[in-house]
């Protein structure tokens, strides 16, 4: 992992893909035919149960697998996560930035009313919660 900031161009990337070509999930993980790990799907057809293959990799070990198959789920779910946070983000900077504009007007009528002003009776006033 990185400490380092996705970019919107990035984030926007990701968002992008197509989900509805990828497989529809969930994403299985079992044993194959020859013993390694596989990742598919479980399908029916006329009626009768199945699996589809949809990755058996050379060298895989069980964690990579299971990585791989949860992805299909976690990948929408992080981007959903990501876009409500940045939604907060957004609502959060704007509040911050109505009371900055309320401490400057309280500081204004204070120098020139030469007495403190109740900030809370100001937000009060504006229409504004503290």
């Amino acid at each position: 992992m990185t400490d380092t900031p996705m970019t919107p161009d990035r984030l926007e990337q990701i968002q992008n893909r197509n989900l509805d070509e990828v497989t529809a999930g969930p994403w299985l993980v079992a044993d194959g035919s020859d013993g390694r790990p596989v990742v598919y799907v479980e399908t029916l057809r006329d009626g009768r149960a199945g699996a589809r293959v949809l990755l058996s990799a050379d060298g895989a070990t069980e964690a990579d697998v299971q990585f791989i198959a949860s992805a299909r789920q976690s990948v929408p779910e992080l981007l959903a996560e990501v876009n409500r946070l940045q939604a907060q983000v957004a609502e959060l900077e704007a509040d911050r930035s109505r009371l900055v504009a309320v401490e400057l007007l309280a500081e204004e009528a204070r120098d020139k009313c030469n007495h403190s002003v109740d900030t809370d009776l100001l937000l009060d006033a504006l229409g504004l919660e503290n």
